[in-house]
């Protein structure tokens, strides 16, 4: 009935929806289900596990599909395909031969990514594997500890997820005895892309449409072993291929609640009223203009217009900036009392990197989907000049990465130039949501925010 409740923006998609009558049942929490069972994601039992679910659940949904057809009506498209539909449901499927072929939908499954509802649930995403046991969220509510319960559980601590002090507790023993956990229990990036693509394809089996599902390939990973990555996906009979490489995300981070030093943790979940205090600190050291800056202008193409941006420095620090354009003046006349006022620039350029629009440009190997993201970009490129670093973030990275690769230990480590913590191996990748500032996790093709429920698929 939901579709012919529903609402189609063109007559064009109405047609085809409604002489095809799709549904797309599918599941979640199939990580979680391989914990209680003693799985290891990727391993040779999750995907005959994945097979005998996703088969049942195929199997089941044809035969009410073909019970709701015989009251209701066929799809209008069957006629056409009659002879196709009769050797798949009932020489592929097994649906019983004795059952008239009155099917009501064109296809009945699917595995959407389910970032909302897995929250609501709190299980792990459609077929996605968990991407960290524990770990700290600040947003504009405050600091939150959160914990795997079935991590805590395997290291002998019951968690009750209704008491913050339990789940801090959980959360702080989860960490500090990580390496004891179960082989089974393993995160997104300990799972090889090729074992990822084998659970897609397991799943794609027993599934009518596609599949949201990412998988996750590592930093160091090359054109032909992605190349042959995609090959065994076609092989095997997958449908579409969600890669991301680590790394290749701008603005990505390793975020995790450290194993090493409880400090470290604690630095990681700092509260709102920490950060406020801090700024406030450095906002005293107030910074007159002085007579003669230096800075440089950049002339920005956005939206059929000129955006221009200035931004001028003493030779050490960022004290102002002008952006005239698409853009109202009042932007630069705050950023730049903001920081001579004691602000970092890399505070200002997170405040303006909020702003977002429906236009874009690709500047300084950045996609900028407003005005303000390009005087935040041209912002932190001349403090990235003024400390002698690479232009842009996505040249900062890799020159990190190459780092990382010849100092014995940091293979798969962040190394910050200002002082950032180096975060530990029971890491998630996310980036920072533009709603509430809490952390982005990227699965299936989505940033979502467990914090305010923030999601944008690319």
């Amino acid at each position: 009935n939901v579709i012919d409740a529903g609402y189609f923006p063109l007559p064009a998609i109405e047609d085809v929806v409604k002489r095809t009558r799709p549904v797309g049942l599918g599941i979640m929490g199939f990580a979680d289900l391989c914990l209680k069972l003693g799985i290891t994601y990727g391993s040779d039992r999750s995907l005959e596990l994945m097979e005998r679910v996703m088969g049942f659940i195929r199997k089941e949904a044809w035969n009410a599909s073909l019970a709701i057809g015989a009251e209701k009506g066929v799809f209008p498209e069957l006629e056409a395909n009659k002879e196709a539909y009769a050797k798949f449901l009932y020489d592929e499927i097994g649906v019983a031969k004795d059952v008239p072929l009155t099917p009501r939908n064109y296809e009945v499954t699917t595995i959407a990514p389910t970032g909302t509802i897995s929250l609501v649930a709190e299980t792990s995403s459609g077929i996605e594997p968990n991407f960290s046991w524990a770990y700290v969220r600040q947003d504009t509510l405050g600091t939150r500890t959160y914990v795997h319960t079935e991590a805590a559980r395997a290291l002998g601590v019951e968690v009750d997820q209704t008491d913050e002090e339990s789940i801090k507790q959980a959360a702080e023993h989860v960490v500090e005895h990580e390496a004891e956990l179960p082989p089974h229990f393993i995160s997104a990036m300990g799972i090889r892309s090729d074992e990822h693509v084998r659970v897609l394809a397991a799943a794609q089996k027993h599934t009518d449409n596609s599949i949201s599902k990412t998988c996750n390939g590592a930093r160091d990973d090359t054109l032909e072993s992605v190349d042959a990555l995609y090959h065994l996906a076609r092989k095997l009979g997958c449908k579409a291929v969600s890669y991301y490489r680590d790394g290749s995300r701008e603005g990505q981070v390793l975020n995790a609640m450290n194993t090493e030093k409880k400090d470290d943790a604690e630095s990681e979940g700092r509260s709102d009223a920490e950060t406020s205090m801090r700024v406030d600190h450095s906002a005293s050291a107030r910074v007159e203009r002085p007579r003669e800056l230096q800075g440089s202008t950049w002339r920005i193409p956005f939206d059929n217009q000129n955006l221009y941006v200035t931004v001028n420095h003493d030779g050490e620090k960022v004290l102002e900036v002008f952006a005239t354009g698409p853009i109202s003046e009042g932007v630069g006349l705050l950023a730049s009392k903001m920081l001579r006022g004691g602000f970092e620039v890399r505070e200002v350029a997170r405040s303006l990197n909020k702003v977002t629009g429906t236009n874009a440009v690709w500047f300084n190997e950045r996609l900028l989907t407003s005005p303000e993201q390009a005087v935040a970009e041209c912002l932190m490129l001349t403090d990235r000049r003024l400390k002698n670093l690479p232009a842009s973030e996505r040249q900062l990275q890799k020159q990190r990465a190459g780092v990382a690769a010849v100092v014995p230990g940091t293979e798969g480590m962040r190394l910050e130039t200002d002082a950032e913590e180096i975060y530990s191996e029971m890491a998630t990748l996310i980036g920072e949501c533009p709603e509430c500032r809490g952390q982005l996790e990227h699965a299936s093709g989505c940033d979502f925010c467990r914090d305010c429920g923030y999601s944008k698929c690319k």
